[in-house]
């Protein structure tokens, strides 16, 4: 068999073998970066390294490169976890207790209501009950309101109104509302506002109920969470009582005592006496 020598073999070898391409950086797709070839060692190839003309050199700046670009990776990656994530608001405490207050107080009353509609019926008929209430939601509006809650509320301008053609003004739109609603301190005033309104629904469904002699425990408590559905459940039993009487419940007689007799007050009937 015929060899060649060797120096003539490695000078053919330099001859032949492909010129190295420089080598590319790697960066993550995410960063918008444009891909550059890497200036270095790498570019220079050598007849004397471990693989095909390579040097030490060059296999080094690979290895770095390779080692660099998950450190990059994890760096925009948690960069980017941090721009995402919603920054934390906190709120007095003396808020949050004052809502949670308000609820449970709340809460009692739709028991109290419920279960002795009778027993409650002198004290949801005045106007204490909701005394409390209105207090608390004067207190957390006064702590929610900001000089652009109004305008964010009800946007518009004055000249443009008067500007002329069709162009209502200061008509609550969906986008202000929800923009306040994202503020902690308009949500808290927010929930005691639904509260007194959910109440307020109740206790009308109580005295109704009782002045007509209707059930009122679902529709009460309906509207300890759903107020416009408590009410119409409330006219919906209403309405049936007129077709199933066995529905009303039986009155009780209420008499009122005088030096002259007793008097008969409830049930009252519109019919005149036969006598």
């Amino acid at each position: 068999m015929n060899t060649l020598p060797q120096r003539k073999l490695g000078s053919t070898l330099q001859q032949t073998w492909p010129k190295s391409r420089p080598l590319i950086a790697r960066v993550p797709r995410s960063s918008g970066q444009v891909l550059q070839p890497l200036k270095g060692p790498c570019i220079q190839r050598s007849s004397t390294g471990p693989v095909h003309g390579r040097s030490l050199k060059c296999n080094s700046t690979e290895a770095a490169v390779e080692a660099v670009a998950p450190c990059c990776k994890a760096a925009a990656a948690s960069a980017a976890a941090a721009t995402a994530a919603p920054v934390a608001a906190t709120l007095p405490e003396a808020v949050i207790y004052t809502v949670v207050a308000s609820t449970a107080y709340t809460a009692l009353c739709f028991i109290a209501m419920a279960l002795f509609p009778r027993k409650s019926a002198g004290f949801f008929s005045s106007v204490w009950p909701f005394i409390p209430l209105s207090l608390a939601y004067l207190a957390l509006l006064v702590f929610s309101w900001s000089p652009d809650t109004l305008q964010i509320m009800m946007p518009g301008s004055l000249k443009e109104g008067l500007s002329g053609g069709f162009n209502p003004q200061f008509f609550p739109r969906l986008e202000g509302i929800s923009a306040l609603f994202g503020r902690l301190g308009v949500t808290a005033s927010w929930v005691v506002h639904v509260l007194v309104i959910n109440l307020f629904a109740g206790r009308w469904c109580l005295l109704e109920g009782l002045r007509h002699g209707i059930p009122t425990a679902h529709s009460v408590l309906l509207c300890s969470v759903f107020g416009p559905l408590g009410l119409l459940a409330h006219c919906a039993t209403k309405a049936l009582s007129t077709v199933v009487p066995a529905l009303k419940a039986e009155e009780e007689a209420v008499t009122l005592k005088s030096e002259q007799g007793t008097i008969t007050i409830l049930p009252y009937s519109s019919e005149p006496s036969s006598s």
